[in-house]
């Protein structure tokens, strides 16, 4: 019943802005669809990361792992006044993450794993620059499918009975999932650039679609109102906006991702209190933009 009000109430709000905006629908098509359409260039992406697997309720910790990942997409780079750089980028994506291609530490007593991922996304940001140099801090959002392809206990350690059913369930099989990222473009040239990012992932071990559609119904809503927010604040003060911009949506995506590490559908469900497989990672890689 909590989360029902909770819903209600986002969505009364979300209909009174959109009643405010007569214009916000064509704009929106305008700025975020056709503009795209024409004025994008295709991109490939390549990086490299290292993280964490964890579950709350596996009580073995997971090795770390490696994780090489591909994007395949469009970018496209608006200027404004001479000075702001709004980044604006939609993909796909397939990763590789093991615990055999990592060699940042050696834990011992840990499970390790091997794990396919695929998706699409987008990646939205608002930074500083030039056609030749660009600094863009940005967030993006994505829909993923993980499977995990393996795992193994450590040697000499009997793994919990309740351990092995809630690895099982994610064996051999593509589970739903979101992950964002908050991370840092930098254009060197107009064709290549440096990324850098800190991802979290959620990987639902059973995906109830009524409760994660509520749950990412109030996260987007909550996201367009902060956006909202930014936005006014940019346009009164661009260079101290930018950083507000990056700040506050990274702190709301990374607040609720914590809710949701803790109880997959947050805040709808709660009683059954289900902890999904989740990712950290941070990545670097390259960009080329053609």
């Amino acid at each position: 019943m909590k989360g029902a009000s909770i819903l209600f109430l986002f969505l009364i709000s979300g209909l009174l802005i959109a009643q405010d905006s007569t214009n916000i629908y064509e704009d929106y098509l305008d700025n975020n669809v056709f503009d795209f359409i024409y004025k994008s260039h295709p991109m490939v992406e390549i990086n490299y990361g290292f993280g964490t697997p964890q579950n709350k309720n596996i009580s073995l910790d997971f090795k770390d792992v490696g994780s090489w990942d591909i994007k395949f997409g469009r970018s496209e780079q608006k200027r404004y006044e001479g000075l702001l750089v709004d980044l604006n980028e939609r993909y796909i994506f397939g990763s590789y993450l093991s615990s055999s291609i990592q060699n940042i530490s050696e834990t011992d007593n840990a499970i390790t794993t091997k794990t396919y991922r695929f998706g699409f996304g987008s990646r939205d940001g608002l930074g500083f620059g030039s056609s030749k140099f660009s600094v863009v801090p940005y967030i993006s959002q994505d829909f993923v499918w993980t499977k995990l392809a393996n795992f193994q206990r450590p040697i000499g350690i009997r793994m919990p009975d309740f351990d092995s059913p809630i690895l099982n369930n994610y064996i051999g099989t593509f589970r739903f999932g979101d992950k964002s990222a908050y991370g840092i473009k930098v254009g060197l040239t107009s064709m290549i650039q440096l990324n850098a990012n800190y991802e979290t992932s959620v990987v639902y071990r059973r995906h109830l679609f009524w409760y994660w559609s509520g749950s990412m119904l109030l996260s987007q809503v909550g996201y367009n109102l902060l956006t909202q927010f930014t936005d006014d604040i940019v346009d009164r003060s661009p260079v101290i906006g930018t950083i507000f911009n990056f700040a506050l949506k990274a702190g709301y995506q990374y607040g609720y991702y914590l809710l949701r590490k803790e109880d997959m559908n947050w805040p709808l469900n709660t009683s059954g209190n289900e902890a999904p497989l989740t990712f950290e990672t941070f990545n670097f890689g390259v960009s080329f933009i053609f």
